[in-house]
């Protein structure tokens, strides 16, 4: 079997991997699913027990785990660098806020609104803000654009979902508390991204697609 992508395109692991091997050049195709097709999808339950994407199958081998992929051809450094501290922030803190903000959502749509989903919406609130002020005020002090890469496409695909998530709930304090927070200097910080080419060769083959509730780019107000 040929190099082959299985990935989701509102997957933010999904998206910085698709853009590490357009950026890489390495010779690929693509299996695209949704979140809900990939539960019944055979290839996927072919070469990922645990049925999570990214899954990249190379010479009928698979690896299942995006930062197992990207080390493949990430340079020796890249541990030390800023791009894995982005990385960092969003496998970990932004990737928290998803949760919460996807785990209150649930419990809101199940049982309706309570003292538990908007116990978990603040939760994300404000896990969500800590990671925006770690990145701009530790990680990009000087609010220079970041250095494209893995991590900063992964951190910015994060963001994007958070900001999706926010969205479902127009007016409200948390759709205002993520979309208006610090968004000029985060637009400043990702300016770069957006215009790499790779990444517009992303969004421009992806972007439109009909299943895709997650931008690729930071509308501005």
């Amino acid at each position: 079997m040929e190099n082959t992508l299985l990935w989701v395109i509102d997957s933010p692991y999904s998206r910085s991997i698709k853009w590490l091997l357009l950026n890489q050049q390495i010779a690929h195709s693509d299996h695209l699913m949704t979140w809900d097709s990939m539960q019944n999808d055979a290839l996927l339950k072919q070469y990922n027990p645990k049925q999570q994407v990214p899954t990249f199958v190379t010479n009928k081998k698979a690896i299942n785990d995006s930062l197992l992929i990207a080390l493949r051809y990430l340079p020796q450094d890249w541990h030390s660098r800023d791009d894995a501290q982005c990385f960092r922030l969003a496998d970990s803190d932004v990737e928290a806020a998803i949760i919460f903000l996807f785990r209150a959502n649930l419990l809101a749509n199940k049982f309706g609104e309570s003292n538990e989903s908007l116990l978990m919406h603040e939760a994300g609130l404000n896990v969500y803000k800590s990671a925006v002020d770690h990145l701009l005020d530790y990680i990009q002090v000087q609010k220079t654009p970041v250095m494209v890469g893995f991590g900063s496409v992964l951190l910015y695909s994060t963001i994007l979902a958070a900001l999706s998530i926010a969205a479902l709930y127009p007016n409200s304090n948390l759709e205002s508390g993520i979309r208006h927070y610090r968004f000029t200097e985060l637009k400043h910080v990702f300016h770069e991204l957006e215009n790499d080419r790779y990444y517009q060769q992303l969004t421009a083959q992806f972007g439109s697609a009909v299943d895709v509730h997650v931008p690729f780019v930071m509308h501005s107000e």
